[in-house]
This record gives structure tokens, sequence and C-alpha cells, in this order.
């Protein structure tokens, strides 16, 4: 027995020593350039014969000792002959004892220095389209082999990182600094630093830059918690520029929003709720949009989102900006699609919303700069790309002394010259107290506050425009002091507010507080200077609270004590600090003329008043040969 156990025992070391041999010549002629040189070979003639186009490899290094191998070089065309990728290096390290029970388990991988000239052209198929193909005929084969045996091998990865890939697809530009995957204890862990994406769109004015930092972007997908996926990005950049100044550029009363010069700068958190075939649900957990230079910031943004090919759900929205809160229960977006030859368009039936106008001063309106008032809002919105319709508008303050109702519209979006932003007020009533805290919101002189807190309760109907250096306004008021219609034009380019107001009833006497005066039926014609660099001259030289301007007034009747005077011409002219006018009451023979001067509107009563009396009957005369001009006219007409 001792003899036989010694037997065995030189027999075992003969065969370790055989296997030894075995294994150190195999690990010999794997490692020689010899073999590695067939196995390249035989690797690139077998992907071009199965892609059908030209592959390369420079190098295949092998290390049986350390489990690792590496490829080097990769070329490869596509079916045009073009250079379509390029990798630098793929390097993998396998652990041994998951080979032996038939496992290929890296331990790691790396790809370092990519790069892909990728084109999908609008008329035809995609010059990597023949590697989808090859991979679905690959998976096809796969099933059918797998159908009648299970396969021998399985493949994973617990780390791999990716440096330096650059992908030019049609005119962008895609750059990946750094990517890392991770898998351990079930869970899965993609680390990505800094996706870059650079693309250039023209405008009507300028070429337009535009670039997309992703920042640190983290996904994290566990298999304990049924494929629970969570994305979290920070540092999220997005910025545009062109060769142009900002629009707001030397011009302090335009907003600063400009979409040629977007600086934004987001965190966002995403869990992905259910992927399907065609579709995925979202939930944007958290996330903050801030545009320091626009005088965009958005605290809070919340919502839940189904993506179903061209079409996107968002429901249970919340944007939130400093003080102004937006709730969007449903929103739909529907995306253009080419082959349906549909655009861009989108409907949100409900918007409920806290506003401070003021968040939106920088950006939008710096004159809002101030506005602190909070109003709560109700709107239902629906639009394309090149228009908005706000439709059942409902504004009120806390305490209801202002409420508005109604409808407005924005068209011509895409043309800065022709856009037109058009409101209906059906009615807005404006209660005492609210009038001067309104007023009180802007920056701005403040004239005849008296007569505005003396109007009471103030109703108006009408509508407003919104031009390019335009703003229309027409309407009628109604006051506990009488009606008022009017119809304005601010002019940006010329710098004038000219219109017309008119009145049946309005009570004069009590809103300037003089007892001589009646009730006043007359139209006016009016225009007044808003330009800060001549009305600062005038300032200069005469000082003065008034405005600086002139009205023409046509009055149809006004009472004066006691008595009802009618067809009464006034005029006023106003420096800013002296208004001088006439009232004159025409006759057969001879005309009243009442000359007046003021300095101040909150004290009309104390206003001098110079009658005279005109004689003379040339106006009579001129006005007697156009009232005979036009009769025979008519009468011309007639025969």
């Amino acid at each position: 027995m001792a003899k036989l156990a010694k037997g065995l025992r030189l027999a075992l070391k003969i065969v370790a020593v055989i296997i030894a041999v075995l294994v150190l010549v195999t690990i010999i002629v794997a490692n020689s350039s010899y073999v590695q040189n067939k196995l390249v070979g035989m690797a690139t003639d077998a992907l071009s014969k199965e892609l059908n186009t030209e592959v390369k490899i420079d190098r295949v290094k092998l290390n049986l000792l350390a489990m690792s191998a590496s490829v080097e070089g990769i070329k490869l065309k596509d079916q045009q002959q073009r250079d379509m990728l390029k990798v630098g290096r793929i390097w993998g390290h396998m652990r041994v004892l998951a080979l032996l029970r038939g496992e290929i388990l890296l331990r790691r991988c790396e790809v370092d220095s990519v790069d892909a000239f990728l084109i999908k052209p609008d008329d035809g198929p995609a010059n990597y389209q023949f590697l989808l193909d090859a991979n679905k005929k690959n998976k096809k084969d796969k099933i059918d082999k797998d159908s009648t045996k299970h396969s021998a091998f399985k493949f994973d990865i617990k780390d791999a990182v990716v440096n330096g890939i650059h992908v030019k697809y049609n005119n962008a530009d895609y750059e990946l600094a750094q990517a890392f995957y991770n898998h351990w204890r079930g869970k899965h862990t993609i680390t990505v630093h800094h996706l870059k994406l650079n693309w250039q769109k023209q405008t009507k004015k300028a070429l337009v830059k535009w670039y997309l930092d992703s920042g640190t972007l983290t996904a994290s997908i566990s298999e304990e918690e049924n494929g629970k996926t969570r994305v979290d990005i920070k540092g999220l950049e997005l910025k545009s520029d062109c060769d142009l100044p900002r629009r707001n550029t030397g011009k302090p009363h335009h907003g600063a929003f400009d979409d040629r010069h977007f600086n934004l700068q987001a965190d966002l958190g995403i869990d992905v709720l259910h992927t399907g075939k065609d579709s995925i649900q979202l939930r944007l957990a958290n996330g903050c949009v801030k545009d320091t230079i626009a005088g965009i910031d958005l605290t809070e943004l919340t919502s839940d989102i189904t993506i179903s090919g061209k079409h996107i759900t968002l429901t249970n929205a919340v944007i939130q900006q400093v003080t102004t809160r937006l709730d969007i229960p449903k929103a739909e977006i529907f995306l253009p699609d080419k082959e349906k030859g549909t655009s861009l368009s989108y409907n949100a039936d409900t918007v409920k919303g806290r506003v401070m106008l003021k968040d939106i001063s920088q950006p939008f309106a710096p004159v809002l700069r101030k506005f602190s008032i909070p109003l709560n809002l109700r709107v239902g919105v629906n639009g394309n790309g090149d228009g908005m319709l706000f439709k059942d508008i409902h504004v009120n303050t806390d305490d209801n002394k202002l409420t508005i109702n109604s409808m407005g519209m924005l068209r011509n979006l895409r043309d800065g010259h022709k856009l037109n932003l058009h409101f209906e007020v059906y009615q807005m009533v404006a209660r005492p107290g609210i009038k001067h805290k309104i007023i009180n919101q802007f920056t701005v002189k403040k004239y005849m506050m008296n007569q505005i807190y003396a109007m009471g309760v103030v109703r108006y109907a009408g509508s407003f425009d919104i031009l390019w250096k335009k703003q229309q306004f027409r309407g009628r008021l109604n006051t506990e002091k009488g009606d008022v219609h009017f119809n304005f034009e601010l002019d940006g380019i010329t710098k004038y507010v000219s219109g017309k107001v008119g009145t049946e009833n309005l009570k004069l006497g009590e809103l300037f507080e003089i007892d001589k005066l009646g009730d006043i039926q007359c139209t006016a014609n009016f225009k007044i200077d808003i330009s800060k660099s001549r009305t600062a001259v005038m300032r200069k030289q005469k000082g003065g609270k008034l405005p600086i301007g002139h009205v023409d007034a046509d009055v149809k009747k006004i009472g004066y004590r006691n008595i009802n005077m009618k067809n009464i011409v006034t005029n006023i002219e106003s420096d800013g600090a002296i208004a001088n006018g006439d009232v004159t009451l025409k006759g057969s023979l001879t005309d009243l003329v009442l000359q007046f001067l003021f300095t101040n509107t909150d004290e009309m009563s104390k206003m001098k008043v110079k009658p005279k009396l005109k004689f003379g009957h040339g106006d009579n005369k001129k006005e007697k040969k156009k009232k005979k001009d036009k009769k025979n006219k008519k009468e011309r007409a007639k025969s």
C-alpha cells in the first residue's frame, strides 16, 4: 500500500508538471505576437464580411496571466467608404473563477478615445443603419439558437469607464468627457460627466450658436425595487449667443429676456416610472432653473410626464418662481411631425396661480419691479409656434377690490415687428383703495390722484393691443362721477400719447371740486409728450408738475351756475409748469371767452379765470360760408 501511495503521488506530480507546462506554453503562445496578429486578421475578416464594409484593428493584446485583453486602433467605414467610427482602445479585465463556471464576468472595462461621424438625411437611411440591421439579425439568430440549446456562457460587467467621446451627428457636435458604470449588490449606477452638445440655428437677423453641458448626470437602477430608476442632474447648462448685443442693451425699460442670449443653469431630479415600446413615464421630482442675466429664477419644478411618440402629457405640474406659483393639472404638447405634416401645438385647459408681477420684471417688464400686490389667476392656454390663445382669464386680489375677466391672444410670435398681444376685457372692477395702491407700485409722476379717488368704484370694459413700439387702449369707464369712453395710443417711436376721450354725463364740478360747474357732455382730443429727453429740458427750464402737451375739447353741454350752456370750444396748452386755456361760448354776433390758468390739478378750485368778450363776425362768416358750401354740394350731388 505504501508503494502504491508513493506511486500515485509521483503520477500526480508528473500530471501537474505536464498541466503546468501546457498552461505555460498556452500562455506563451497566446501572448506571442504571431498568435495575436492571427487573431487580429481573423477578427477583421469576420467583421468585414458580416458588416459588408471595411473594418481595421491595429492590435489585439491578450494577457492570460492577468486575465485581461485589449483591442487598439479600431476603424470602421460606412457603406459609402467614409470613416464612421474610430476607437483608440478597448480594455477588459476578466475574473478567472467566473470563467471556469461558464460566465464572462468583467471586473472592469475601459474605452478610450471614440470618434464617430453619423449622418441621418431627411430623404434616406442613416449611414449607421447597416449596424442596426446586423444587430437585429444577430439577435434573431441568437433567439433561434437558444430555443434549441441553452447558452453555455453568461455575460456581465461590474465596472466600466469611458473617456473622450466625440460624435458628429448631421450638423450637431456631441462630446463626452467621462462616464462610469458600476454594478454592485443589485444596483446599476451610471455617472456621466459633461456630456456636451453644440449646434447652430440661423434666424432672420443672426446666426445663433447653442451650447448644452449636462454637468454631472447620475442614473441608478435598482434590481430589488422592480427596476426603479432615478436620474439626478447637477450643474446642467444651456447657453446661446450671437454676434449681436442683447435686445435691451441701452434700453433700461426693456426686459432682459433674449432667446439669442440664454445662460441657464439647472439641477433636476427625475424618476423613471415606466418604460414601454413607444412610451415612457417620468416624474420630475424636483428641479430649479436660473438665468441670472435674464432674471429667470424658477425655484421649483415638478410634474408627472408621459411621452408617447410625438405626444407629451404633463399632469400635476408646479412652476414656482420666487413668490409666483402656477399649478397646471394637465397640459399636452404635440411635437412637430414631418411625416404627418403637423407643427408644434400645446394646450392646458386650466392654469391656476398666485402671481407677483415683480417676479417677471427683470426678464420682461422692468416697470413692474416694485409691483408686489399678490394676484390670483385662472386661465386656459393653447397655441402653436406662431401664437397663443388665453381663454377664460380671471384675475382678482385677495380682498376682491380688483377683479378682471378677459381673454387674449398673441399673434405673429416669430416676427417681432408684426407681433401683436391683444386682450379683450369683458369686465374689470376696481373698488376704493385699490386704485391708489396699484399706481403706487410704479415709479411714475402721479397726476390727478384726487380725481382718481373721487371716481369711487371704477368699472371698465374694452380692449388693448401691445404692438411693436406701440400700445393701443380703448374702451369705456363707468365711475360714480359718470361714464368716460376713450381711445388712445402710446407711440414708442414719436414718444407721444395721443387719442380721444368723451363723456355724456360726467360730473365735472364734483370731480375737480369746483362748485360752479355741473355735468358735462363733450369729446376731447389730446396729445401728451412722454419723451424723457424733451420733457427734461422743459422741466429744467420751468420746473412744474403738469403734463406737457395740449387738449382740444368740443363741449356739447355743460352746467355752469345752474345754467346749461351749449356749443363750447375749449383749448388747453401746458408747458409742464403752467396750463393756459380758454373756454369759448359762441354767439351769433359775440363770443364769450373765459381764459384760465392753473399750476396743479389737485387745486383746480384756485385756478385764475379771466372773462372777456370777442366781437366780430369773421369766424361766424367763415362758418356760415362752410355750411352754405356744404349745402350746395349736397344739392349738386342730388341733382
